[in-house]
């Protein structure tokens, strides 16, 4: 059994070894970004099994020396339909935002807790906490959080509960890449 102490140095140790996702949230860059660099030595990184792996503290080195944090947007996309989720972070991740994805309510909620995006594009159909349900807490935690909803039904009674936690616009579905890229980038304009 392993005593507090022990506990502690396994933790801390485990927090500062990222994986490249983790990495590249850390440095503002797409993950293939980040591999590239590991694979042509121009990140400190290890390869552990088929990724790499980053030392926290000497990425955070490397950083400082290369003076490049810049602020890098994060979008979090909820929907339950994995299609949806998985196409949307393709097109934004190619806009080079940061994304994370939620596949129902409690997801993205837990996910927030965490750590608050600059935007949210919701779903408002979802199995369990809906749509709506994540709308009213999200505006709870951060009233001006900016949330597109994007859904197949925009005459909904759902659509008008989700009008009366501003500020939320709407994008139909299907979403076409070029709509929600320059309604993305109109939303997170002055954040970068």
């Amino acid at each position: 059994m392993m005593d507090e102490s022990q506990h502690r140095r396994r933790k801390q140790t485990s927090d500062d070894v990222l994986d490249a996702q983790a990495a590249a949230w850390f440095l503002g860059a797409h993950v293939e970004t980040v591999r590239r660099l590991a694979r042509k030595g121009g990140l400190p990184a290890y390869k552990m099994g088929k990724d790499w792996r980053f030392n926290k503290s000497a990425l955070q080195k490397w950083v400082e020396a290369h003076h490049l944090r810049e602020r890098v947007p994060l979008v979090l996309v909820v929907d339950d339909e994995k299609s949806i989720r998985e196409t949307t972070q393709m097109f934004l991740e190619g806009a080079n935002y940061l994304v994370k994805t939620a596949a129902s309510g409690e997801e993205a909620l837990e996910q927030v807790r965490h750590e608050m995006p600059d935007l949210v594009l919701l779903d408002l159909v979802m199995p369990g906490i809906g749509g709506v349900e994540v709308l009213e807490a999200l505006h709870k935690k951060n009233p001006d959080l900016a949330v597109v909803v994007i859904t197949a039904y925009p005459d909904s009674d759902l659509m008008a509960r989700a009008l009366r936690f501003p500020p939320v616009m709407l994008l139909p579905k299907p979403l076409k890449k070029e709509t929600l890229l320059k309604t993305v980038a109109r939303i997170l304009k002055g954040v970068q």
